[in-house]
C-alpha cells in the first residue's frame, strides 16, 4: 500500500485498524469495507473528519452503520459520487435524505440493497436534490409506492440508466409507466416480484421512441403478465438483450411460440430456473 492512497478496499477491518488507516489517508477517494461487521458509525465520523476528498464509499452488509453515521459521512464528505449501504439495517430516511442533501448533484449511484427503513421520504428527497442520479438500487425496501417513484422519473429523466425495484410491492404500473415514458437513457429496470405488474405498465410502448435504449428488463414473478405486456416490449425495445420472466405463469415458452413472439436478435429470454439464481451479464447493470 501506497503511503497516501485514492483507493483502499479491506476486508475484517475493525473500526480501530480503519481509523488509523482515515487519519493517514487524507487524500483517500474510495472507500471499500463490503461486509465488515465489526465496523460501526465511529469510523464514518473519523472519515468525515479526515478524508474530505472522499468520493466512494462500498459498505454492504456493514450491519454496524446508522443513520448517524451515514449523517456525519455527509457533513465531511460533501462530494460523494457512489454509495454503497446495501443490507445496512440500521439504516433509513434520515442517512438517506441527509446523503441526498448534501451530496445533491454529485451523486450518480445509490444503493440501498434489503434497507427495509429507506421510504418515499428517501425517495422524494432523491428526486428533490439528485437529478444526476444514474443508478438506484432499492430492491426489499417494501414501503417504497408510486407518487415518489413518479417523482423520481420525472426528476432524472436525463440521467438514470439503472433501477432495481425488485420486491418492492407497493409499485404498480403507474411507477413502470411513468420511468419508461419520462426516462430516456434508462437501460436496465428489475421489477422483479412486484406483484402488481400487469400488461397495462406496457401498453403504448410503441408510440414512445426514447425506449430505444433499454436493454434489461427483469420481470420475473410478476404473475399478471401475460404475452399481451411481453409483446408489446419487445415491440419496442429493439436493443433488448435480456428478458426475464421466470416464474410468470402465464409468459411461458410455449404460451410465446403460440403467440408468435419475435424477440429481438440475441436477446436472452429466460422463462426457467431459480430466482436466486443470477446472471453476470445482467449483474453488471446493477
Amino acid at each position: 500500500m501506497s503511503a497516501n492512497p485514492r483507493c483502499l478496499s479491506l476486508q475484517k477491518a475493525t473500526d480501530k485498524g480503519l481509523k488509523v488507516v482515515a487519519l493517514g489517508c487524507r487524500n483517500l477517494r474510495q472507500l471499500h469495507i463490503i461486509g465488515c461487521k465489526l465496523i460501526t458509525d465511529n469510523l464514518l465520523h473519523a472519515v468525515s473528519k479526515s478524508c474530505l476528498n472522499l468520493e466512494e464509499l462500498g459498505a454492504a452488509g456493514c450491519n454496524g452503520i446508522t443513520d448517524a453515521g451515514i449523517s456525519a459521512l455527509a457533513d465531511g464528505c460533501r462530494n460523494m459520487k457512489s454509495l454503497d449501504i446495501s443490507k445496512c439495517s440500521k439504516v433509513g430516511d434520515p442517512g438517506v435524505c441527509k446523503i441526498a442533501e448534501v451530496s445533491s448533484s454529485s451523486l450518480v449511484s445509490l444503493k440501498l440493497l434489503n434497507c427495509s427503513r429507506a421510504s418515499n421520504e428517501s425517495i422524494y428527497a432523491l428526486a428533490e436534490f439528485c437529478c444526476n442520479l444514474e443508478t438506484l438500487i432499492i430492491g426489499g425496501c417494501r414501503d417504497i409506492s408510486d407518487g415518489s417513484i413518479e417523482a423520481l422519473a420525472l426528476a432524472c429523466r436525463s440521467s438514470l440508466r439503472s433501477l432495481r425495484m425488485d420486491w418492492c410491492l407497493k409499485i404498480t404500473d403507474a411507477s413502470l409507466r411513468s420511468l419508461l415514458c419520462n426516462c430516456k437513457l434508462l437501460a436496465a429496470i428489475d421489477v422483479g416480484c412486484c406483484d402488481q405488474i400487469t400488461d397495462a405498465a406496457f401498453e403504448g410502448m410503441e408510440a414512445n421512441v426514447l425506449r430505444s435504449e433499454l436493454r434489461v428488463l427483469k420481470i420475473n414473478n410478476c404473475v399478471s403478465l401475460t404475452v399481451v405486456g411481453v409483446s408489446s416490449v419487445i415491440e419496442s425495445c429493439k436493443a433488448l438483450e435480456y428478458l426475464d420472466v421466470r416464474s410468470c405463469p402465464q409468459v411461458t415458452r410455449q404460451s410465446c411460440e403460440q403467440a408468435g413472439l419475435q424477440f429481438p436478435g440475441g436477446c436472452k429470454v429466460n422463462f426457467e430456473g431459480s430466482l436466486s439464481e443470477s446472471d453476470p451479464s445482467v449483474d453488471r447493470f446493477f
